[in-house]
């Protein structure tokens, strides 16, 4: 009967069952809690990787941090001849994205299968590289050199592909935070299939423009504190993303 299956179910597995990441209930108010301070994270990053690719375009070569596609494209273009210097950016830049990617996901899926992931651990990693690059260009007065510039953006370039991994790990790979072709796609085919406005896709997208754009700003009016902007909004995210004291429950 299914009252005796029930009596037979471990008190530990029981527990798990109904926990999330973080060890929360799956239900009731801590849940909520914590699907807010994700939605609020992930908002966060998509700000900053406005910022990120708007600032490293702007500043750091004319290439983009984490725009995959467009910057396998200046690869090629740098490949045939005609912009070797930009072709060499754009590699840097993508096999950056690789290693920092590489390196997150695999950091945050070990941590993932031991119990140990948190949904904020994963921007750790990020944070050191963004602070390293605002630290740097601010012992370089603003102006490093060429081979410091690049260095910088294949650290940026890191960082983004640690961001986009760790989200994918710990948020799931339905929250985009940086990339936003599938998402725009899916949101416009639902609109002329099935008539269904994706509010979250067009919010995403929104954001990542009003990051550039505060990018963009920064750099004209103080261009020495604009490398501060990023670093600053994934901290944010970072403190939004922790656990708060006592929404454990005590083993």
């Amino acid at each position: 009967m299914p009252s005796r299956r029930s009596a037979r179910i471990p008190s530990g597995a029981r527990t798990r069952r109904g926990e999330d990441h973080g060890g929360q209930s799956a239900s009731g108010p801590a849940t909520g809690s914590r699907q807010r301070a994700d939605t609020w994270a992930a908002r966060l990053l998509t700000f900053s990787a406005g910022a990120v690719n708007a600032w490293g375009f702007l500043a750091l070569g004319g290439v983009f941090t984490s725009v995959v596609t467009a910057n396998s494209a200046l690869t090629g273009v740098g490949l045939g001849g005609a912009d070797p210097r930009l072709g060499a950016l754009a590699a840097v830049a993508v096999l950056c994205y690789v290693l920092g990617a590489a390196g997150a996901g695999w950091a945050a899926g070990h941590a993932q299968r031991c119990g140990r992931l948190r949904p904020a651990d994963f921007l750790l990693l990020e944070l050191v590289l963004l602070w390293a690059v605002v630290a740097w260009w601010l012992a370089a007065g603003g102006d490093p050199s060429g081979g410091e510039r690049t260095a910088m953006l294949g650290t940026l370039a890191a960082a983004m592909g640690c961001q986009n991994a760790g989200v994918r790990v710990a948020m799931g790979a339905q929250v985009p935070t940086a990339y936003l072709t599938g998402l725009l796609t899916g949101a416009v085919t639902d609109a002329v299939t099935s008539g269904r406005v994706q509010w979250p896709a067009l919010v995403t997208t929104a954001l990542l423009i009003l990051g550039a754009a505060a990018a963009a700003l920064l750099e004209r009016l103080l261009p020495g504190a604009a490398p501060l902007l990023p670093a600053l909004l994934v901290t944010a995210a970072w403190l939004t993303g922790r656990p708060r004291t006592g929404t454990r429950r005590a083993s």
